[in-house]
């Protein structure tokens, strides 16, 4: 049996509004089609989507014949975050063909990451999945679940169709890897699990919290309204190995950010186990690693005052 959903609508997101309006058409030498066997890797590849999901709205979605990124770059627009994640195809993919239309073979849509991720929530049985650009009433990515029936015999077909917009050559320089700011302190996060629980504790007191740290390994949150003023203390705190060329002239910096997207940023603890780095630019922003395996997260955080 085949049966065929539509699993969303193009939703405004962050995008420049611009690119939204672009007509969806492909280009006859333009394809993508990819394969998934592995049960984990069709997991982790619904983990990672899902993820994004709760960063925004929609992001672009860009695919190479090494890898896949989902970025979101408000920086451009209004000062906000940024979200840069890498996915090693070969890693996920058991079969992957991608013909873009210039030189790099690259192609780049805006996507609602969450109506990917629904299309992909309901896979622990699946045999395979596969994923590939299509037009039918529109540009989509078709994602085609292939499910064992009750019975065992007949493969069940389930096709979920995503809806994209293709994003145009003169718009793709605004998707390159955001540059690294000049930080003034760096240092590996306690666990993900446990930050969260601290975070989650303190996110009704206030709307932001000030992240300070130290060269030495050294990380305190802090809270201070009218009513209350609370710090939670980290320490011995591993320090990233860095070149010589970095100024650490500077033995602490703090800044003082968003606490609900801050907490975003912790509940990527959902990948499984990874390691997590965070640069303070003083006053300005926190730049946040989530690094795994097989993926790595960028998240660009502004202070509340230059937001």
């Amino acid at each position: 049996a085949v049966v065929s959903t539509q699993s969303g609508h193009y939703g405004r997101g962050s995008l420049n509004h611009n690119v939204a309006r672009q007509p969806s058409s492909l280009h006859s030498n333009m394809r993508f089609k990819a394969k998934l066997f592995d049960v984990s890797s069709i997991t982790q590849l619904y983990n990672v989507t899902s993820m994004i999901a709760k960063f925004c709205k929609t992001c672009c979605l860009k695919l190479t014949e090494d890898k896949i990124f989902f970025v979101l770059n408000d920086r451009l627009v209004s000062g906000g975050t940024t979200i840069w994640c890498e996915v090693n195809q070969s890693s996920f993919f058991d079969e992957f063909r991608i013909e873009g239309k210039d030189d790099t073979g690259a192609i780049l849509m805006s996507i609602c990451p969450d109506n990917l991720a629904k299309s992909l929530c309901n896979t622990n049985n699946a045999t395979s999945v596969k994923i590939k650009l299509a037009k039918k009433q529109s540009a989509c990515l078709s994602v085609e679940i292939a499910l064992p029936s009750s019975g065992g015999a007949i493969q069940r077909l389930v096709t979920h169709d995503v809806p994209i917009h293709l994003i145009p050559l003169t718009h793709w320089p605004e998707y390159e890897e955001p540059a690294m700011p000049q930080f003034d302190v760096s240092f590996y996060l306690p666990p993900l699990k446990r930050l969260k629980t601290v975070i989650e504790r303190i996110k009704n007191l206030s709307n932001h919290v000030t992240v300070h740290g130290t060269w030495a390994g050294e990380m305190t949150l802090s809270v201070k309204t009218e009513l209350v003023s609370t710090k939670t203390y980290f320490t011995e705190l591993d320090v990233p190995q860095l070149d010589s060329e970095v100024d650490t002239s500077r033995s602490s910096a703090e800044v003082t950010v968003d606490i609900k997207k801050l907490l975003l940023f912790v509940q990527g603890q959902g990948l499984g186990a990874c390691k997590a780095i965070c640069n303070i630019v003083h006053n300005k922003a926190l730049q946040l690693f989530l690094l795994q395996d097989d993926v790595q997260l960028q998240y660009y955080l502004p202070s509340i005052d230059s937001s």
